[in-house]
């Protein structure tokens, strides 16, 4: 899958039918792409530069008593954090496949 943001085309990688693995580096404009799509992430998995899962993730639990935009907006910023540490900790030579409701 292609997606175009701010002048730039990223593309995933396909793991199996339903699931799409991009390059952290390009992780904060997919969540971006996302963000405009009005689209929440649930979660995501980071897999290793083989593609393999390392067990590394996190989950967002949408918020009954709030809006859709609340979680939308919420539940990329815990992903950005996550994304953000991760890449601090441990390099770039990952990827992130994202959960989304």
């Amino acid at each position: 899958m292609d997606i175009s943001i701010k002048n730039k085309t990223i593309t995933s990688i396909a793991i199996s039918n339903t699931e799409m693995a991009w390059a952290i580096e390009d992780a904060n404009l997919v969540l971006e792409y996302l963000k405009n799509e009005n689209k929440v992430v649930l979660g995501g998995d980071i897999l290793n530069n083989e593609l393999e899962y390392n067990y590394d993730s996190w989950y967002y639990n949408v918020k009954d008593n709030q809006n859709s935009r609340f979680d939308v907006e919420y539940s990329i910023d815990v992903a950005i954090k996550y994304i953000s540490n991760y890449i601090k900790d441990n390099g770039n030579a990952f990827f992130v496949v994202f959960v989304i409701d």
